[in-house]
């Protein structure tokens, strides 16, 4: 999970997102928690076959996290919510974040 600030910007919004404010760990944690804003970033909410928002199991991969993390689309092509940050990130970082929550 990030713990350093990413460039980002909301959905129908260009403009920056404040650096404090797009960290993962702001609304992401690495255990289930009733008390989070989102789903928890583990290898099992990401690599498990489940349903999301109501619709037919899917698993991220790495083009899928990517997908989320840059245009705020998920594995089964729905749009995240507008609060998901949509981030400016190089392929590398992308790359270094799915091994980080993956422990691939």
């Amino acid at each position: 999970m990030s713990l350093h600030a990413m460039s980002a910007h909301l959905r129908d919004d260009d403009r920056p997102l404040p650096a404090w404010t797009t960290r993962c760990v702001n609304c992401h944690t690495q255990t289930a928690s009733t008390t989070a804003f989102a789903q928890p970033l583990t290898p099992s909410y990401l690599l498990d076959a489940i349903s999301r928002r109501g619709g037919p199991p899917s698993r991220y991969n790495p083009a899928t996290l990517y997908r989320a993390l840059r245009d705020g689309i998920d594995p089964d092509n729905i749009m995240l919510r507008k609060s998901m940050p949509r981030y400016e990130l190089a392929d590398t970082e992308c790359a270094a974040l799915w091994r980080f929550i993956t422990n691939d």
